[in-house]
């Protein structure tokens, strides 16, 4: 069964994960038994990398500022204002 919960994770699930897992389906595992068991098997967790940041290879496109932070506000729906750091748009 650990090494079933294993593949169907495409290698990603841990022995905490696969215990957890193990134990939803009724068999009663504890997290050190999983251990000793993904260790007999030879099972390794792969994480996910990490993100990294790309640099910056363009100028930023200059967009107006509309506002010249006028905050002030005379009546309901006036101004819609945020902040975005980066929103994510397919491959860029």
């Amino acid at each position: 069964m650990v090494k079933g919960i294993y593949a169907e994770s495409n290698s990603y699930a841990g022995a905490r994960t696969i215990a957890g897992i193990a134990n939803t389906r009724g068999l009663t595992l504890s997290r050190y038994v999983a251990t000793r068991l993904v260790k007999e098997q030879g099972l390794v967790s792969c994480k996910l990398a990490k993100h990294k940041y790309k640099k910056a290879t363009q100028v930023h496109i200059a967009i107006p500022n509309t506002l010249k932070r006028q905050f002030s506000v005379t009546q309901p729906d006036q101004f819609w204002y945020g902040d975005l750091t980066f929103i994510w748009t397919g491959n860029r």
